[in-house]
């Protein structure tokens, strides 16, 4: 996986990457445990979708109805977002879709 996510691309958390509620935050987990990126509402959301059932403009189009948000914009967000977890090793795109 390059790290760069397409609208037709399935992403999906990779294993032993979490993500958890501590307090008002959520935070992200890598493998190690290792605290790695506060989410606001959308971002955790965004993190929530991607479990590799749905292509990343479906994961867009969720986001952007439950957050009355414009697809389009939300859709440059979540394809942005998408590759910075890539980079962190977070989340990869599934390559056989079930």
């Amino acid at each position: 996986m390059s790290g760069v996510f397409e609208p037709e691309s399935h992403p999906r958390r990779r294993a032993g990457a979490d993500g958890q509620r501590f307090g008002a935050d959520y935070l992200l987990l890598d493998a190690e445990g290792r605290t790695l990126r506060g989410l606001n509402a959308t971002a955790v959301r965004i993190w929530e979708l991607s479990d590799g059932t749905r292509t990343a403009r479906a994961v867009a189009e969720v986001v952007a109805r439950e957050f009355s948000m414009d697809v389009k914009q939300v859709l440059s967000d979540t394809l942005r977002f998408l590759s910075d977890l890539a980079r962190l090793g977070l989340i990869d795109e599934l390559q056989e879709v079930r």
